[in-house]
């Protein structure tokens, strides 16, 4: 079944969107269902979301652009590549290979300004897993950066792509690398800060960076800022 949440898109576009990605999918002969498309139009740019199941994995796909057909095909494009990684068991990308849905830095001119910066605050259930399996959750669901509990110590964490190796790993206390480091995964040697969520905004706002991961001052707990599509902000962080 495919849902759709249209927003202000045209019914002829939602179609597009709709004939477009379900050819993309038809072409890979891979079992795909639990398909939903978002289309709308958010700060003069068209956000395209897929979220589906292939080979009984869950994936997910976002892009942003700057016109609807651009962002159907970049969204049919990348959807393609989730399919196969899911069919074929994931394997860690190159690095690096721009294939990033987020941009790492976003120019001042698009910068969100004024109150109510903060639009979603978030609590979710965190998997305690090994690294390399929050790596392949966040590749699946294309994330720039992807939160978890570190099985290897009982830390929150977070995995985000990054030089030099490709996939760096942020723990709240620094350890290193996972032993074997099959991925290979690169280990931050320095704490994460210790901000409020105000303070965390601010160093988002000064550098242009899509995200940060921080430690509460409140509850020592981690805490993910992360930059929406809309250039605003939400916040999540671990359910009790």
């Amino acid at each position: 079944m495919v849902e759709h949440d249209t927003g202000d898109v045209e019914l002829t576009g939602r179609d597009r969107a709709t004939l477009r990605i379900t050819r993309a999918i038809a072409e890979l002969d891979i079992a795909v269902d639990g398909l939903r498309i978002r289309l709308t139009e958010t700060g003069g740019r068209v956000v395209a979301q897929v979220n589906a199941r292939a080979a009984r994995r869950p994936i997910r796909v976002q892009v942003a652009a700057a016109t609807f057909d651009q962002a159907t095909d970049d969204l049919a494009g990348r959807l393609t590549g989730r399919i196969l990684e899911a069919a074929a068991c994931w394997s860690p990308r190159p690095w690096p290979n721009g294939d990033m849905s987020v941009p790492s830095r976003v120019p001042p001119g698009e910068r969100a300004l004024g109150p109510g910066l903060l639009t979603r605050i978030k609590p979710v259930p965190l998997a305690a897993c090994p690294p390399e399996v929050a790596v392949s959750v966040m590749d699946l669901m294309d994330y720039p950066v992807h939160a978890f509990i570190d099985a290897d110590t009982g830390l929150d964490a977070i995995v985000y792509r990054a030089g030099p190796a490709g996939y760096r790993l942020a723990r709240l206390r620094p350890a290193p690398p996972p032993a074997p480091n099959v991925i290979p995964l690169t280990a931050d040697p320095l704490p994460p800060p210790t901000v409020t969520p105000e303070q965390a905004i601010t160093r988002l706002e000064d550098t242009g960076l899509g995200y940060l991961f921080f430690i509460g001052p409140d509850t020592g707990r981690g805490q993910l800022l992360y930059r929406r599509f809309d250039s605003r902000y939400g916040l999540l962080h671990g359910a009790r």
